[in-house]
């Protein structure tokens, strides 16, 4: 019976030159002979109750404590005896991790979690691109998946791309544990202050109503009856609905990613809709739902432009567009006079690399800065048909302020040579 903590992989001899991990060169650990270089790669046992990764042709650096198990018959079956009845882990064909690329730290992962999860840029310094392409297009699952990401890192469940755990976690868990609850603590009692004082304002409103029509009623009675009835008021004109003026859609050349654009009108000059949730759905000819967008957005008075992607419709075609938004009950009074806006101009183009840059500048007549404000440029051709649309982001609007924007995605190539462009900000 061959010894498991001293055979090298196919019978090779150690090589004595060559000190293994966790020895300090007393105990050499299996090296293979060239001439048995066809050996698997694999993980193997190092002679020093641990294992070591072979590659194939020589032994890496990259070592790990000996597993419970030995491989199952197949995996025996495809290496020599001896090799077979040494490796230990369940898959010895997994390479170990490159040792160029630095582990990710654990603080670093926590705390863009914690405060920009909702993009996805914890997902991005991990290395996985694709999971964090997606939870900035849902805005992190609407919260969800920011939670659920938190959670995995505080548990020391989150991995990079390689599998590797997070660098200092053991040292730095606890103090994260703390500042998190605390962060959340302050968020709910900001939160309950907030309603408090909302609730407040509203029962001092009522309370003031209700003196003034006691004031009134007292009066009434020393006056005559002719008097008592004041004169009737005109009533407020009725909140109108908002009005879908424009759609378009067409598919990106370079993707199977569709582009849509909606064009709303709101006419009330009194009334805003606060964080309108605005659904697009591709509808193929037979009417059946191909995908849908969701877009959330405070539509101010005018126009408000919304544009998105579709990336669900496979091989399937988009014959129309169905929109759904809020309906006048959720309007808001928000008087002209006192609403804050935006302004578009000094609109320019410019190529390069194929690709068409659009800028522009924002300005705001807010009394207050703005985050995040959207800015979204559509293309239309000679006839005035929209024919692209991309949006972009300004991070902090100054209060009367002015901030350039720059759109960068369009692909010359897929736009006609007469085209123009317009943009429109919101919030």
């Amino acid at each position: 019976m061959t010894d498991s903590t001293t055979t090298p992989p196919s019978g090779a001899q150690p090589d004595a030159s060559e000190p293994q991990p966790g020895t300090t060169g007393e105990a050499a650990s299996p090296a293979p002979a060239s001439e048995q270089s066809g050996t698997p790669a694999g993980w193997y046992p190092d002679g020093n109750g641990g294992q070591r990764y072979w590659d194939g042709s020589a032994w890496t650096e990259h070592t790990a404590p000996a597993a419970d198990a030995a491989p199952d018959a197949g995996a025996a079956a495809s290496v020599a005896p001896a090799a077979a009845a040494t490796a230990t882990l369940a898959d010895p064909a997994v390479a170990p991790a490159p040792t160029d690329a630095p582990p990710k730290s654990f603080i670093v992962t926590w705390l863009l979690a914690l405060l920009v999860g909702v993009f996805g840029v914890d997902r991005f310094y991990l290395g996985k691109v694709g999971t964090g392409l997606a939870k900035l297009f849902t805005l992190g699952g609407l919260g969800v998946w920011v939670l659920v990401d938190l959670i995995l890192v505080l548990a020391g469940a989150q991995r990079d791309k390689f599998g590797r755990p997070l660098e200092g976690y053991g040292q730095h868990r606890k103090a994260a544990w703390i500042v998190t609850a605390v962060v959340l603590v302050l968020s709910l009692i900001f939160n309950v202050v907030n309603a408090a004082n909302l609730a407040g304002q509203a029962a001092a409103s009522g309370t003031a109503t209700a003196a003034s029509g006691t004031e009134t009623e007292l009066g009434d009675e020393a006056e005559p009856a002719a008097d008592a009835a004041p004169p009737a008021e005109p009533e407020a004109p009725a909140v109108q609905e908002l009005a879908v003026v424009e759609t378009a859609f067409g598919k990106d050349v370079e993707s199977d990613m569709w582009w849509y654009v909606v064009v709303l009108e709101n006419p009330n000059a009194d009334h805003v809709f606060p964080s309108a949730g605005i659904t697009v759905e591709a509808l193929d000819a037979n009417g059946t739902i191909l995908d849908s967008g969701s877009n959330y957005t405070t539509v101010l008075q005018g126009r408000t432009v919304v544009v998105g992607d579709f990336f669900s419709v496979g091989s399937g075609t988009i014959a129309k567009l169905d929109v759904r938004g809020p309906t006048s009950a959720a309007a808001t009074s928000s008087p002209a006079a006192e609403t804050g806006s935006f302004t578009v101009a000094d609109l320019a183009t410019a190529t390069e690399y194929g690709w068409m840059d659009v800028t522009g500048k924002v300005t705001s007549t807010f009394v207050e800065d703005q985050e995040f404000v959207t800015v979204s440029v559509i293309a239309r051709d000679a006839a005035g048909t929209i024919v692209g649309g991309d949006f972009t982001f300004i991070e902090r609007l100054p209060a009367g302020g002015t901030a350039q924007f720059e759109s960068s995605l369009w692909n010359v190539d897929s736009l006609p040579g007469d085209v123009t462009f317009e943009a429109f900000a919101s919030l």
